[in-house]
Formats: structure tokens, C-alpha cells, sequence
């Protein structure tokens, strides 16, 4: 379940911040000296950013900018069936039988949201260059902790 949630929210990163800002243009003095390889560029906004390439940023862009008509209607669909449910378990006693292919159901599109997303991650994979590959995949394999609100307090 983590793992969908994971590429759910890269997902929504890519598409979100792959405009991010453009990178600054060279000055007339250093155009004139030999060009440096322009340093990794941040994707996504955060406490831990994947930084991609200029070229990587692009083609993260141009895959991850089409939506998918189909996750619109998953998730309208997903959101009747929760308000449904609600409906449901609020009354007195429940009818097993009436809720069952609700959550039969509810399973089925959970199921196609998240093949929905690894392939569109994987399309993603497939078209990016290999350091760009490299950096997407161990930020899967290792994603930033959430920072406590509350300050550690002295030991004693």
C-alpha cells in the first residue's frame, strides 16, 4: 500500500513541479571560458529533492504532463463508493452483503490506480538517461522522513 502511495505523491511531484524555474542563463564571461555540465537540477520542492538532469526535467515533463483521463473517473468512482459506504455504516446495523461489493469493488480500483501509476513510472524509467534514472530510483528505494514538529528535548 505504501509503495502506491509513494508513486502516487512522485506522481503528483512530477507533474507538479517538473516546470520548475529555468536555469539561469550563462554570463558573456563565462560563455566565453569552457562550459561547465550544468549541475543537477531539483524537481521537486521538499526537505529531500530529486534532482534531475535539464534533459531528465524535460522528459519527466512531456511524460508526466498528459494526465490520465482514466484516474479522473477511478478516483470520482473510489470517492462515491466511500460516500456510499459512509451512508451505510452510519445507520443502525449493517448488511454485510450490501457493503461486500462496495469494498469488492473499491479493491478493483485501487488495484488499477496503482498499475495505472507504475506504468506510468516506468514509462518514465524507460525514457530517462541513467544518472537521472539512478537518483528517481534511490529516492523510491529511500524517501525522505517526515521531520518531527516537536523539538527533540535535552536527555538528562
Amino acid at each position: 500500500m505504501m509503495r502506491g502511495v509513494n508513486v502516487a505523491v512522485l506522481a503528483l511531484a512530477l507533474s507538479s513541479a517538473a516546470v520548475a524555474a529555468p536555469s539561469p542563463a550563462p554570463k558573456p564571461a563565462a560563455a566565453a571560458s569552457k562550459p561547465k555540465p550544468a549541475a543537477p537540477i531539483p524537481l521537486a520542492p521538499g526537505v529531500r529533492r530529486i534532482t534531475l538532469s535539464a534533459e531528465g526535467r524535460a522528459i519527466a515533463q512531456r511524460i508526466m504532463s498528459v494526465p490520465d483521463p482514466r484516474v479522473g473517473q477511478i478516483q470520482a468512482e473510489m470517492t462515491a463508493i466511500r460516500a456510499e459506504k459512509l451512508k451505510l455504516v452510519s445507520g443502525t446495523s449493517i448488511d454485510v452483503d450490501t457493503i461486500e461489493p462496495l469494498l469488492r469493488r473499491e479493491e478493483a480500483l485501487q488495484s488499477e490506480l496503482r498499475t495505472r501509476q507504475n506504468e506510468r513510472l516506468l514509462t518514465l524509467l524507460r525514457a530517462l538517461p541513467d544518472p537521472d534514472r539512478l537518483a528517481l530510483l534511490q529516492n523510491l528505494a529511500n524517501p525522505a522522513k517526515p521531520q518531527s514538529s516537536k523539538p527533540a528535548e535535552p536527555t538528562r
